[in-house]
């Protein structure tokens, strides 16, 4: 049997005043998981977000200035962040999503970039591809490139919240044999919550393929006046049909009770084989290539 124990992490936004600090948060979550067992820890988005309280202005940033300070606070961060997932992922002997986190690339552009570190001590990362209005604000680019990667036996990949709303890439990747979908997530009140929850269960069902989604959860009460606030919960979703057993898509997901936790799924990728080889519409063997072909053909040539 091909399986994968994976834990997925709702994460407690803390005012974190230190790196140490944070990295000492960090450390106690992932020991916790491998202590379950875990082959795979999934991180929310921006998980290095608490750090904003090591600003030297923490207590009087307002809303207005929460662009700038990010800018000031995260870019720098960013090696010791790579190098703390790298070093949990080989010394824990488990693979790590280290969530994600505000970079600055060598061409100076800003980034909400994921890092997937594996056991040999490989990090991988996947920019965020589909920007909200508020990362398009704060003057972020979006990334160009998809990775299609490997845990253990398994091929994944990793779509960064927004991401698993849109299912042109998730098909695409699905398509290249992908069967694991990691979706950590940073949604500021309950729509973008559900969003992400019901994009991770259409992307699963319609797939066939594991999503696992991990959110920020809570408020370091920063900014004054506007404190960002972190909401959903953790889960892991499949298909829906009679292979994987599962009426709702669920295989396990924590209580939405916006505090820090995880769950522990056992996946069993040989159901995700036997769900492509004979599946229940919708399914990737009913698809319709050559008129979605056709159609697309035909918008092309439509006058505006």
């Amino acid at each position: 049997m091909t399986s994968l124990r994976v834990a997925t992490v709702q994460f407690e936004l803390r005012a974190e005043p230190s790196f140490e600090s944070f990295a000492g948060h960090l450390t106690s979550v992932v020991e916790q998981a491998v202590a379950d067992d875990a082959e795979l820890v999934v991180l929310p988005e921006l998980v290095t977000t608490g750090l904003l309280a090591s600003h030297p202005d923490a207590t009087s940033l307002g809303p207005d200035d929460v662009a700038e300070a990010y800018r000031e606070v995260f870019p720098p961060l960013t090696e010791p962040f790579r190098e703390l997932v790298q070093a949990l992922a080989t010394r824990m002997r488990t693979t790590v999503l280290g969530g994600s986190h505000f970079r600055r690339c060598d061409d100076g552009t800003l980034r909400n970039t994921a890092y997937l570190a594996h056991l040999d001590g490989r990090v991988e990362q996947q920019d965020k591809l589909h920007l909200t209005p508020q990362e398009q604000a704060m003057g972020l680019t979006p990334g160009d490139d998809v990775l299609v990667t490997t845990v253990g036996p398994v091929p994944a990949a990793v779509q960064i919240c927004a991401d698993i709303e849109f299912p042109e890439i998730n098909r695409l990747l699905a398509r290249r044999g992908v069967e694991l979908l990691l979706c950590p997530s940073l949604t500021w009140n309950t729509r973008g919550a559900h969003r992400v929850r019901y994009g991770a269960h259409a992307r699963a069902m319609e797939n066939q393929l594991y999503v696992v989604t991990s959110p920020l959860v809570g408020s370091s009460g920063l900014p004054a006046g506007r404190a960002i606030h972190g909401t959903g919960c953790a889960m892991v979703t499949g298909p829906i049909d009679r292979r994987s057993g599962l009426d709702d898509g669920v295989v396990a997901a924590h209580p939405d009770t916006r505090t820090e936790g995880m769950v522990v799924a056992d996946l069993d990728f040989d159901l995700i084989a036997e769900s492509r080889a004979d599946p229940e519409p919708p399914g990737l063997s009913n698809i319709r290539l050559d008129l979605y072909e056709r159609f697309a053909a035909s918008l092309e040539h439509r006058v505006p």
